[in-house]
């Protein structure tokens, strides 16, 4: 016969973890910058293109690289 009071402990520790994984916020689909890999709780605007989803800030750093490079010409 096993030791009632380990399994007191562990049915108790079981129970602490499962309502601290219920007490947490979940997101199913987390969308994340193509680039830079920051999350859409993270950055305000995201942008999709094709199936390719980028954040505003890269949008911006891209843009700029881009001008640049039109300047130097």
């Amino acid at each position: 016969m096993g030791d009632r009071s380990k399994r007191e402990v562990r049915k108790a520790e079981i129970g602490r973890k499962f309502e601290a994984a219920k007490s947490k916020e979940r997101y199913d689909n987390v969308v994340r910058c193509r680039s830079c890999g920051e999350t859409q709780h993270k950055v305000p605007i995201m942008v999709e293109m094709g199936r390719f989803v980028f954040c505003s800030e890269c949008i911006t750093a891209a843009y700029s690289v881009v001008e640049e490079r039109k300047a130097g010409r």
